[in-house]
C-alpha cells in the first residue's frame, strides 16, 4: 500500500545522509573515522597536514572519498561487522600492503583484520563500508562463485583483491559521479536508490573469480621491523634490528625503501615523532612537561627534539600540549 502524508522526518530518513569532514591536523585521520577503524597513523614527511572527506551514507552502506596531503603511512582495523574495500583515484602512487594499488588489485578487510597503508602526497581513495552479513547474503542470493564467496568469508585467506580494471573503473565513475551530485545538492537520493547502485557495483567487482594472497616479502619484513621496535622499551640500532629479524641490513633497507619510501631509521625516528605528538595532545598540560613525553618516545635531548618537531609540525611542542585536537564536521542534511 502507498504511503500518504509522509512527514518531513520520515522523509528525512528515508534520505541519504550527507555531509563534509575537514581534516585540520594529522592526528585527524584517526579522529574522523574512530567509529569504523582502529587507525595507528605515522606522517612520513613534515609539513601541515590538511584533507577533507565528502560522505554519503545509508543503513548500511557509507561511502566517502579522502585525500592525503603528505605521504602517510596507516595501520588500521576495520571495526564492527563490515567488508570494505578502498579505489584509488589514481591521483598519487598508493601501496597496500607493500605492493602497488591500481585498478587491477583492489585493497579490501573484513572487521577483525588489520592492514596497512602507505599513500603519496596528493593521494586520493574511494572506501566503501558495507554491512558485511547482509553482503554475504546478497551474494549468495546472486549466485556468486564459491571463489567468490571465499574472498569476503570472515575466514577468508586474502585481502587484495584481483579485479578487473573494467570493473573498478565503473565504480569509480558510479560513486564520484553520485558524491559530488550528492553534496552539491544537485540530487536528493534515497537510502534504497543508494544502496542499489552500490552492490549492482560491488557484486561484478568480487566475481571476478581471481584473488591475490597477503603481502609481498618486503612488506612482510616491514612488519615484522615494526613488531620487534614496537616491543623494544627505546629505539634499536639497525644492525641489532638486522640480527632480530634474521635480515641483512641491506635487505631491510631495501624493504623500507621499497614499502615506506625512505630508510628504518627516517621511519622509525617520523613514527616516535608521531607518538610524541598524539600523546601531547591527550595529555593535561597541568600535570604534564614536553621533556618527560619526549624521554617516553626515544628523546633524550630536549633542545634537538624541539626543533626537529617545529620543523616537521610546524609548531613547538609546548603549543601542541597546550591545544587540543578537534576535527570539523559539517553535515548539510537534504
Amino acid at each position: 500500500m502507498k504511503k500518504t502524508g509522509n512527514s518531513d522526518a520520515d522523509e528525512q530518513r528515508d534520505t541519504v545522509m550527507k555531509g563534509v569532514i575537514h581534516r585540520q591536523a594529522f592526528e585527524d585521520l584517526a579522529t574522523c573515522v574512530k567509529t569504523f577503524f582502529n587507525v595507528d597513523g605515522t606522517q612520513l614527511e613534515p609539513g601541515e597536514f590538511r584533507g577533507q572527506i565528502d560522505f554519503i551514507a545509508g543503513r548500511d552502506i557509507l561511502l566517502y572519498r579522502e585525500n592525503y596531503s603528505h605521504r602517510t603511512h596507516l595501520e588500521c582495523e576495520l571495526l564492527g561487522k563490515r567488508f570494505g574495500f578502498s579505489i584509488p583515484l589514481l591521483t598519487a602512487e598508493g601501496k597496500f600492503l607493500g605492493e602497488p594499488v591500481d585498478d587491477k588489485i583492489t585493497p579490501s578487510s573484513v572487521s577483525g583484520e588489520t592492514f596497512d597503508h602507505v599513500m603519496e602526497r596528493g593521494f586520493e581513495q574511494l572506501i566503501v563500508l558495507l554491512d558485511h552479513e547482509r553482503l554475504l547474503k546478497i551474494a549468495e542470493q546472486a549466485g556468486l562463485a564459491d571463489s567468490a564467496l571465499e574472498a569476503i568469508s570472515p575466514e577468508r585467506k586474502w585481502k587484495a583483491l584481483k579485479t578487473r580494471p573494467s570493473d573498478i573503473q565503473s565504480i569509480r565513475q558510479n560513486c564520484t559521479t553520485m558524491l559530488s551530485a550528492v553534496i552539491g545538492g544537485e540530487m536528493n537520493l534515497s537510502v534504497d536508490e543508494f544502496e542499489k547502485v552500490i552492490f549492482d557495483s560491488v557484486l561484478p567487482m568480487i566475481d571476478s573469480g581471481e584473488y591475490r594472497m597477503d603481502r609481498h616479502s618486503s612488506a612482510i619484513l616491514v612488519r615484522r621491523a615494526i613488531d620487534v621496535c614496537e616491543a623494544n622499551p627505546g629505539p634499536m640500532g639497525i644492525s641489532a634490528l638486522s640480527a632480530t629479524l634474521n635480515a641483512s641490513p641491506r635487505t631491510l633497507q631495501l624493504a623500507f625503501q621499497n614499502v615506506m619510501g625512505t630508510t628504518p631509521h627516517g621511519f622509525f625516528h617520523k613514527r616516535r615523532m608521531t607518538k610524541a605528538r598524539m600523546a601531547l595532545l591527550k595529555a593535561d598540560s597541568r600535570e604534564s612537561r614536553v621533556t618527560d613525553i619526549a624521554n617516553r618516545h626515544g628523546f633524550s635531548e630536549l633542545g634537538r627534539f624541539s626543533v626537529q618537531y617545529r620543523e616537521f609540525f610546524g609548531e613547538s611542542p609546548k603549543a601542541t600540549l597546550r591545544r587540543k585536537h578537534a576535527c570539523t564536521v559539517a553535515v548539510p542534511f537534504p
